[in-house]
C-alpha cells in the first residue's frame, strides 16, 4: 500500500534552522567539442549551489548560458563534462523517479487519457500496486491540480493549460522529492499562465515541494521563488550572483506589486539581465560563494560579496528564508 500525499505540514513552510541540502552541485561543468576544427566550446563552468527541502529555487538568465542543459544534468538526461552532483544521500548517476520533470511542453502520451498519463506514471513508480491503488492516486492528484472532470479527455481535447496541468499532475503522482520544471509556462498565454503559476504555489504549499526551475520571467521567478541564481551570459556563464527573496510566501500575482521590496528586487534582476549579465565578473568573485542581494525598502540596496564558507553558508546555500 503507497502511502497517500503528503498535506500541509510544518514542512511546508521553511524556518531559519538550517537544514541538511536535499541537492549540492559542485564545480559543475558542461563543454562541447567544436565544429569543423574549432576549439571546443564551454557552455558553463564552476557552477556551485546547493537546494533545500521545501525550497524554490529559480535559475535566471539570458538563452544559450546553459540553463536547460544544468536542469537536464539535474534530471540525469545528460552529463557534464566536469563536476558532480550530490542528492540526498548519493550521486546523480542517471534519470531517477526521485525527480520528476516537467518540461517545456507538456509532453504527455496523446493515445493516453489524462487520468492514463498518470497512471503510466503511478505505475512506473510502484509496479505492484492494485488497480484500486493506482485509480485512488490519480483522482487524488487530478484534484490536487483541478483536472477531476478532465480525466477522461485525450490531450488533444484539452486546453494548452490545462495539458500543462496534466504534465505537472503527472510528475507530482510520483511524490518525487524534487520537482524540476524547465519553463513549464513559457508557452502559455499571460492570463493562463498566471493562474496555473498560483496553482502550483498552492501546491508546493500543501506538499512542501522542492523545487528547481528554469525560466527567462522576471515576475515569475519573483513571485515563485525562494532564491534566485542569476546566470551570466554564456559562453563560460557562472551563476553570477544570488538573489534572496523576502517577499512573503503566502504573496499572489494581485499584490505582488503593492509589497515593499518589489520593485527594488524586480529592478535589481532586470537592471543585471540588461546591462550587467555579460560584463566581467568583479573583482575577488568566488565561484562556490557569489555576491548575494537582499533589498532594502527604507534603504538603498546593497549587495554584499561573502568570503568565507561560514558567512556565505546560510544566505547562498543554507536553509529557506
Amino acid at each position: 500500500m503507497t502511502e497517500p500525499l503528503a498535506t500541509s505540514s510544518p514542512a511546508a513552510t521553511p524556518t531559519n534552522t538550517p537544514t541538511a541540502p536535499l541537492l549540492t552541485v559542485n564545480g559543475l561543468k558542461k563543454s562541447f567539442d567544436g565544429v569543423r576544427g574549432q576549439a571546443p566550446v564551454t557552455v558553463f563552468e564552476h557552477v556551485h549551489f546547493q537546494v533545500h527541502p521545501g525550497e524554490f529555487v529559480c535559475m535566471v538568465g539570458h538563452s544559450g548560458c546553459g540553463k536547460s542543459t544544468i536542469l537536464n544534468i539535474l534530471a540525469g538526461l545528460d552529463q557534464p563534462s566536469a563536476g558532480h552532483i550530490t542528492f540526498a544521500d548519493g550521486e546523480i548517476a542517471g534519470p531517477g523517479l526521485e525527480r520528476g520533470v516537467v518540461f517545456q511542453t507538456h509532453a504527455l502520451l496523446p493515445w493516453f487519457t489524462t487520468a492514463g498519463n498518470i497512471s503510466f506514471a503511478v505505475r512506473s513508480r510502484w509496479p505492484h500496486i492494485s488497480r484500486e491503488e493506482v485509480q485512488e492516486r490519480v483522482d487524488r492528484v487530478l484534484a490536487l491540480v483541478g483536472l477531476s472532470d478532465a480525466a477522461a479527455k485525450k490531450p488533444w481535447q484539452l486546453s494548452g493549460g490545462m495539458r500543462q496541468r496534466v504534465g505537472i499532475a503527472r510528475a507530482l503522482s510520483i511524490e518525487p522529492r524534487m520537482l524540476l520544471m524547465d519553463e513549464p509556462f513559457g508557452a502559455l498565454d499571460a492570463l493562463t499562465r498566471g493562474r496555473i503559476q498560483e496553482e502550483l504555489l498552492r501546491i508546493c504549499a500543501r506538499l512542501g515541494q522542492t523545487v528547481f526551475m528554469i525560466t527567462h520571467d522576471v515576475d515569475e521567478a519573483l513571485l515563485l521563488a525562494d532564491r534566485l541564481l542569476l546566470m551570466s551570459t554564456g559562453p563560460n556563464a557562472r551563476i553570477a550572483e544570488i538573489v534572496i527573496n523576502p517577499l512573503p510566501r503566502n504573496r499572489t500575482r494581485s499584490d505582488l506589486h503593492t509589497l515593499a521590496d518589489y520593485y527594488p528586487l524586480r529592478n535589481h534582476v532586470v537592471d543585471f539581465l540588461i546591462d550587467r549579465s555579460d560584463k566581467p565578473l568583479p573583482p575577488g568573485y568566488d565561484a562556490k560563494h557569489p555576491p548575494v542581494f537582499t533589498p532594502r525598502a527604507d534603504a538603498t540596496p546593497v549587495i554584499t560579496t561573502l568570503t568565507t564558507p561560514n558567512a556565505a553558508s546560510a544566505a547562498t546555500t543554507g536553509a529557506p528564508p
